[in-house]
């Protein structure tokens, strides 16, 4: 028979080994539930800053945020109001190389813009579009605000709008990104009737009325001192120490209830003297617009008409400060009109159905003549009256980027040939 002693202590020797084997198991096990825990507190602070990063991008949500109606702006600049709330970034800029027939070729980084934002909460929120022009703040380049505007949300149907405003008139005047309108070129009676970019300080209103979105402002009114023959566009004042002797109302309204139709116009209307001149200068711009898109054709049509009063002694003055002012073919247009009809077609959507990228030809038929009517005593000067013949081709491979190929024929002006990219985020 074996001893109990024997047997005993390595039974107790093999418990405590196990004992200790197990308490150092469990201590393991406790730290990889430790870290195992910590990795967890890292994956989630990892993921809550990837979702903040995210949410400050243009174009994506913190949350389910529609934008409100009524905005007047292009796709990029409505980021900040898809956020929950905090900062927004965005931006798009453009590149333009001229071949003109005047001989005088042109390479240009034409614009890079970058949008900043601001959600303080559901209700009020600034938003703002910086630009630089030309590549340099230089002498041929300039760095300015585009719009700055502070906007309390209080209803679909009313909300309050202050700052730097873009002035609600025609098609590309507030929605001007390069990926949303066709061409190397804004076209012209945009830029002489409508001055695009036309914005000024000033306070308003905007929102929804059933099937129409609509904004009405009061703002500084134009400078007179500015127009020319060539139309109103050196009537800006840019928000830049306006004078604002002279104030101007300015409304629009677009029916949007019918998917792929916008049809709508607008109305400004207000004094551009300034204490200037013996009148007042009372500038009246009207324009109607629409757009419609259907399985890949997309039709645009645009009308402008600007009065001016007292253009009599609007050139007078100018006769007299300027010696190079020729009245027979310098005057100011006692009325001004413009208009375009365009027609473009995205063939990619035969080409290859499924694909993320675009192909649209386009031609824009456009007329303008800033001298259609002019004062007794005073010319017109026959290259006022201009018709354009614009033809190209624009390539999207996404919907944030596109190259143009552009060819615009001038009656008067000179014959332009255009490359361009574009992009916005």
């Amino acid at each position: 028979m074996i001893p109990f002693t024997r047997i005993a202590f390595p039974a107790v020797l093999v418990a405590a080994s196990l004992a200790g084997v197990r308490a150092q198991a469990q201590e393991t096990v406790g730290g990889f539930e430790d870290l195992a825990a910590r990795n967890h507190e890292l994956s989630r602070r990892i993921d809550a800053l990837a979702a903040e990063l995210e949410r400050m991008q243009v174009g994506e949500t913190g949350a389910d945020v529609d934008p409100p109606r009524g905005l007047g702006l292009a796709p990029g600049a409505m980021g900040v109001f898809r956020v929950d709330q905090g900062l927004s970034i965005g931006g798009y800029g453009e590149a333009v190389f001229d071949q003109n027939s005047n001989g005088t070729d042109k390479a240009d980084f034409l614009r890079a813009i970058l949008y900043a934002g601001y959600k303080f909460n559901d209700r009020w929120v600034f938003n703002s579009e910086i630009e630089f022009e030309h590549a340099s703040t230089g002498q041929s380049g300039s760095a300015s605000v585009e719009f700055a505007t502070l906007d309390h949300l209080r209803s679909p149907g009313f909300n309050l709008r202050t700052g730097l405003m873009l002035v609600p008139m025609g098609i590309v005047n507030e929605i001007h990104e390069p990926t949303a309108f066709a061409g190397a070129h804004r076209p012209e009676t945009e830029r002489r009737i409508m001055p695009s970019t036309w914005r000024e300080n000033g306070i308003g209103i905007f929102g929804e009325a059933g099937p129409f979105d609509y904004r009405a402002y009061l703002v500084n009114g134009l400078d007179a001192s500015g127009f020319s023959a060539g139309g109103l566009r050196g009537g800006r004042q840019k928000g830049s120490k306006a004078l604002a002797e002279d104030l101007a109302i300015v409304a629009r309204a677009d029916y949007v209830d019918t998917p792929g139709l916008v049809i709508g116009g607008s109305v400004y209307v207000g004094d551009s003297g300034q204490d200037q001149y013996d009148g007042g200068v009372g500038t009246t711009i009207a324009e109607v617009h629409g757009i419609y898109e259907w399985n890949g054709f997309e039709l645009r049509a645009l009308y402008a008409q600007a009065d001016v009063d007292d253009a009599d002694l609007l050139n007078a003055t100018l006769d007299a400060d300027d010696d190079d002012f020729d009245p027979l073919t310098d005057s100011v247009g006692e009325r001004l009109e413009g208009g375009y009809v365009q027609l473009g077609y995205d063939v990619m959507r035969h080409l290859a159905p499924d694909s993320r990228a675009s192909l649209t030809p386009f031609v824009r038929l456009e007329t303008i003549d800033t001298q259609v009517e002019v004062p007794a005593g005073f010319g017109n000067d026959a290259s006022t009256d201009e018709t354009i013949t614009t033809i190209g081709i624009d390539y999207k491979p996404i919907d944030n980027i596109v190259f143009k190929l552009t060819f615009a024929d001038y009656d008067e002006g000179d014959d332009k040939t255009s490359l361009s990219m574009g992009y916005v985020f």
